[in-house]
């Protein structure tokens, strides 16, 4: 509950406009839920904030009764979207105008929301239930979507829909509970950018535009970072206070002027005379800051720019932290190598997958490259700016494997660190945390990760409170967890905590077409240039690869060391390599001998497959030409693959994955030089 926003309101319709508003700014960072003031509202003595829809004494009261006395609750502040003003600004001046809403007190915020957007030309008359229309004279009446009040035929009713939340309140609260900078910014852009445009629907005259420029200047006071908008003529339309300060602090006013008025004003001209400006770094009053900016349009009118200045001092701190602790993630999807057909679709899951904060498990053989996807996972994810922390569950002992994840307290053991110690699941609060080789913790961390799963609270060893944690789990094991769940080796409810959302990552001999090309990545990563000759790359793919790519990148590391030539033979490879190819294909030579020519047709036409990288099945392999002319059927296939997969010459998977030769069946084949 202490990452839980709640909002109460009086009414369904109101509350299910305002839940979407701050459901789009603070989720995924934090939980958002709302009431209606009559439904009933469970204990909520943990959340973060509540907010209230209005100032009403009975909404307060039924806040308060369900959170502790240290939650907050606040008043939303709220405004009405600009486009919506103008019908009113067209009534003539002292036009007596009923605001219609569900009692007196919102009623009457109605009306001082309309008077603080300077739309006070009216005599605003509140009306709600209690009321009635005696005054005939009346020709118009402002609601709010659905009248509470059914009016009288002829009036002019002026819908200015639910009024919106204030960004004042989006990011102050947004700043307490961990909404990340960066979502911040683009919010506030996206907002400036809305509010400009609306500058020329409202009208555009100066003292309109000048109105304006007062209630942006008073918004965005709120705002740390420097902001300034010019408008097509390089002009200033509206500038916040920090920027002022920043820029201009002797100026009286700059509204209306040039943005040349400002000091250090050459950092700021590309940004405001260039579409597409990329972010940069700049230093000003010995500070560092990135400049961005967006164009601000309207349709396909161009209408100016909006330049914002984030103070990254702080951040670079921070970072530099995260850094030396070893808390970033450092690869991405583009360090990921392959072009094959099973290393793409584990890409494009991932990818998916990463956009949802629900716990992945990446399963795969040793030297795979799980840790790579793992740190890609975290990159591509809306947690990217948050800590990245990994841990090798196999690398420690228990007692020091529990104290790493879950931290300890002063004292609870013989050499505990005074003070205490955050555990990495704290660490990696707000980011991600990667547990790999999880299929090796015990009983006893089972159960402990269990609990950090299902209720987001850890207990540090020694200790006895609980503290709440905020992170996305990406756990790898190359076990067959299911198996071992079923050998009461691990714990069935955890296995389903982790494989929400799991991810296969294929060997390398199911991605063998990728091996040239992770070759040239390796020895382009050394610096090196040298080629290989073709019989020594007839070889490696013929290897099944037991180590994966951690495999291939050893044999590509030790040819590079003993070979003093351009071109790389089969004498430069390591000597275990060679022998154990070597038995392979006597020993399949001689397993073969005297067996039916036909199986070796069956094996070649298999082979053309998998040179492709093609999966194939028993239909599509009994019409095949080379089969087809040679008599094979379908039952013929089923008796005699299952034959070959007994000798380990095939190997059949899933109906998706069809049959295949294997790394045998390939040195049979060479032995006979068939291939």
């Amino acid at each position: 509950m202490e990452n839980t926003i709640v909002l109460i309101a009086k009414g369904t319709d109101t509350l299910e406009f305002l839940l979407q508003e701050l459901k789009a700014y603070f989720e995924p960072y934090c939980r958002v839920i709302g009431f209606a003031s009559h439904q009933y509202i469970p204990d909520l003595h943990e959340a973060a904030h509540v907010f209230l829809t209005t100032k009403s004494p009975e909404l307060f009261t039924i806040a308060r009764q369900a959170v502790a006395d240290a939650v907050p609750i606040t008043v939303l502040n709220r405004y009405f979207e600009l486009r919506k003003l103008k019908a009113l600004m067209q009534i003539p001046p002292g036009t007596t105008v009923p605001v219609m809403n569900n009692s007196p007190v919102t009623a009457q915020e109605v009306i001082e929301n309309l008077k603080e957007a300077n739309v006070d030309h009216l005599n605003y008359i509140p009306f709600h239930p209690d009321c009635t229309f005696d005054d005939p004279s009346l020709q118009y009446a402002v609601i709010m979507s659905i009248p509470d009040v059914p009016p009288p035929p002829h009036l002019e009713l002026i819908d200015l829909g639910f009024r919106k939340i204030h960004i004042h309140d989006l990011i102050d609260v947004g700043r307490k509970v961990g909404v990340p900078v960066e979502w911040e910014r683009n919010y506030l852009s996206a907002f400036i950018a809305e509010m400009s445009e609306l500058s020329k629907l409202l009208g555009t005259s100066y003292a309109e535009v000048q109105k304006l420029n007062s209630q942006l200047q008073s918004t965005f006071q709120a705002v740390r970072d420097p902001v300034i908008a010019c408008n097509q003529e390089g002009q200033i339309t509206f500038i916040n206070d920090v920027a002022i300060e920043l820029f201009c602090p002797h100026a009286d006013s700059v509204v209306g002027q040039p943005y040349t008025v400002l000091m250090e004003h050459s950092f700021l001209t590309p940004f405001f005379e260039h579409v597409g400006q990329e972010d940069t770094l700049v230093t000003l009053a010995h500070k560092q800051f990135i400049v961005s900016s967006q164009s601000i349009r309207r349709r396909h009118e161009r209408l100016g720019f909006v330049c914002t200045l984030k103070d990254v001092t702080e951040l670079q701190r921070l970072r530099t932290q995260l850094v030396q602790r070893g808390h970033t993630a450092t690869y991405s999807f583009a360090d990921i190598k392959g072009k094959s057909g099973p290393i793409q679709k584990a890409m494009e899951i991932s990818k998916k997958m990463a956009k949802n904060n629900q716990t992945i498990l990446l399963l795969g053989e040793n030297g795979t490259g799980k840790e790579l996807f793992a740190h890609a996972i975290h990159q591509h994810s809306l947690r990217k700016n948050g800590p990245f922390v990994a841990i090798n569950c196999a690398s420690l002992p228990e007692n020091l494997l529990e104290s790493e994840l879950f931290g300890y307290e002063e004292g609870a053991f013989t050499g505990a660190r005074k003070g205490g110690k955050p555990g990495l699941f704290e660490q990696a609060d707000g980011g991600t945390i990667f547990l790999d080789e999880i299929g090796d913790i015990s009983s006893a961390i089972q159960v402990k990760l269990l609990r950090v799963l299902q209720e987001k609270q850890v207990i540090r060893v020694g200790g006895t409170g609980i503290l709440s944690v905020d992170c996305r789990v990406i756990a790898a094991t190359n076990r067959d967890l299911e198996a071992a769940v079923e050998q009461g080796q691990f714990r069935e409810d955890l296995f389903y905590r982790l494989a929400v959302l799991p991810i296969e990552i294929p060997s390398l001999r199911e991605r063998i077409s990728d091996l040239p090309l992770l070759i040239e990545d390796h020895l382009t990563s050394q610096g090196v240039r040298k080629t290989w000759s073709a019989d020594v790359m007839e070889l490696l793919i013929s290897h099944d690869w037991p180590g994966n790519i951690r495999e291939l990148k050893n044999v590509v590391d030790y040819a590079l060391a003993v070979s003093e030539k351009p071109v790389i033979t089969i004498d430069d490879l390591p000597k275990r390599l060679t022998d154990r190819l070597a038995q392979k294909s006597l020993g399949a030579a001689s397993a073969f001998r005297g067996t039916d020519e036909r199986d070796v047709d069956l094996l070649l036409c298999l082979y053309q497959f998998y040179v492709t990288n093609r999966p194939v099945g028993r239909y599509q392999l009994a019409h095949a030409p080379a089969l087809r002319s040679k008599g094979w059927t379908e039952s013929a296939l089923r008796g005699k693959l299952k034959q070959l997969e007994e000798r380990g010459l095939v190997r059949s998977g899933t109906t998706r994955q069809g049959t295949t030769i294997t790394p045998d069946g390939i040195d049979m084949l060479r032995s006979l030089d068939r291939i």
